[in-house]
């Protein structure tokens, strides 16, 4: 069974703010990302991210994934946190993860991704998401 890669990218600038990741490195306008024609269903999802701690603070980080490519509807899922205890005390950068998920999807249809911070402030976070389909 083959694997079908779609990645979206961008900047999370407000605490308790839900942020569309739209772009894609130098694409700044890459169009809807589609649920590949064949797909089955969406086995995982890897996430890359980093802040830039500009204050004395600590945050959770999370994508939400939403839109008619979602049959079962939209899903949460939990992708991190960063602190600091000092303001300006460096920036935080993870490992990229792979979550491992089963979640039917609908071929040819939209996902929209979201990336959120919460809890307090930590700064800018940059945030990197690819959905892995199943063919």
């Amino acid at each position: 069974m083959g694997k079908l890669y779609r990645s979206r990218e961008g900047t999370i600038a407000s605490v308790d703010t839900k942020t569309q990741l739209t772009t894609l490195g130098s694409e700044t306008a890459p169009g809807p990302l589609m649920v590949p024609a064949g797909a089955k269903s969406l086995k995982s999802v890897i996430v890359a991210m980093g802040t830039s701690q500009a204050v004395a603070a600590d945050g959770s980080m999370f994508i939400r994934l939403e839109g008619p490519g979602l049959p079962e509807g939209p899903e949460t899922l939990a992708v991190g946190s960063q602190g600091v205890a000092v303001a300006t005390g460096g920036h935080g950068s993870r490992t990229a993860i792979e979550v491992d998920l089963d979640i039917p999807v609908v071929p040819a249809n939209e996902i929209l991704v979201f990336g959120e911070n919460a809890g307090e402030d930590v700064g800018d976070v940059t945030i990197g998401v690819t959905l892995v389909f199943q063919m």
